[in-house]
């Protein structure tokens, strides 16, 4: 079975198991409203949400094979108690005593073991014996060769020193392929450093041969795959669900404070304007995550064209290009908040 397959029957699953205890729970409570309305559909749906939602973020969909079953249930136990204190806290907050909606106790009494019991029969005792299918993967060599492709289904070998840094999308533009492996004695660095980096923002996982770790370890993240020599590179510590989670604490929060802080913003900007002439705000390009260039937005606190003879260089104390307002604004870092649109753009975290 395919990871995407195994991963759509685990959430289809959960969602069943998580809808019939939901229903179950609202026959035997005391609300007097049909399965049926749309008051008990949108409950079950935001409820399913919930907990899929949950179970997302403290990773109980990775695949079967990189899991053991006996720790994953442990895991589902702790998330299942964190669930039902974050509902109880709502509850609270609003108002709803869940004591006296009979059905909802017991619900969750029956709630507990139904999932254990399917999440233990499909990824227990089916998943111990329902073989994964072998990842499909490129590779890209220069002569060295492992020839030792467990877990593995190589499509086809590319000689490395035909691909170039930059790497054309129709080099790797194969039916389905899910990774890429690159074999070398590490005689290349520079090159074999550029085409690990260019394949950082793809969507393939990248796995090296054991030589290759001298070469690598300074700037990214290995990890050992089971039964393999091959080490898989990983770009980011967090998986792609914890960055998702992330950009949108980013997006929220920055989105939050340029709304409480837009009259002072608005303020500064005015005083910049009727203190100096020049723009408003100072653009500077800077480079960010894997050395991604982007424009970061400052208020201007010297004079224009401060740097237009010198190139950037380093403020000094009383330092004649600082404006009246730029003497105000440095000291106490007003002069980065205008970052917060780069927060919100993705360009800073």
């Amino acid at each position: 079975m395919s990871h995407r397959n195994e991963l759509i029957f685990t959430i289809f699953g959960d969602a069943v198991v998580l809808s019939v205890v939901y229903f179950i729970s609202w026959k035997a409570s005391a609300i007097n409203v049909s399965l049926t309305s749309w008051h008990s559909l949108l409950g079950n749906l935001i409820v399913v949400i919930f907990w899929l939602f949950l179970f997302q973020t403290f990773d109980l969909y990775e695949s079967r094979h990189k899991i053991q079953i006996i720790n994953e249930l442990f895991k589902l136990f702790r998330v299942m108690c964190i669930g039902l204190l974050i509902i109880f806290g709502l509850a609270y907050l609003v108002n709803i005593d869940f004591m006296k909606a009979h059905g909802f106790i017991p619900s969750y009494l029956v709630m507990l073991p139904s999932i254990f019991i399917w999440r233990f029969f499909w990824r227990g005792l089916i998943g111990e014996y329902l073989k994964s299918l072998p990842e499909k993967v490129l590779i890209f060599q220069n002569g060295d060769s492992l020839d030792n492709y467990n877990h593995f289904n190589v499509v086809k070998k590319i000689k490395l020193d035909k691909v170039n840094p930059t790497i054309s999308e129709a080099v790797l533009n194969y039916d389905n392929v899910e990774g890429i492996i690159i074999e070398s004695n590490g005689s290349d660095k520079k090159n074999i450093l550029s085409v690990i980096s260019r394949l950082a923002n793809t969507k393939f996982e990248i796995f090296i041969s054991p030589k290759l770790y001298p070469v690598i370890y300074q700037y990214f993240l290995v990890q050992k795959i089971p039964d393999s020599p091959f080490l898989k590179v990983i770009f980011h510590p967090l998986s792609n669900w914890d960055q998702f989670l992330k950009r949108m604490v980013d997006v929220i929060l920055s989105l939050i404070a340029l709304f409480l802080l837009a009259p002072f913003l608005m303020l500064t900007a005015l005083l910049i304007r009727i203190d100096s002439k020049g723009p408003i705000f100072y653009k500077q390009r800077r480079s960010g995550f894997r050395g991604k260039e982007f424009i970061l937005y400052k208020f201007r606190s010297m004079i224009s064209d401060a740097e237009k003879h010198t190139g950037p260089v380093w403020a000094e104390k009383n330092d004649q290009r600082i404006t009246r307002m730029g003497r105000i604004l440095r000291p106490l870092r007003i002069d980065e908040l205008p970052q917060l649109f780069n927060v919100l753009r993705g360009d800073m975290s």
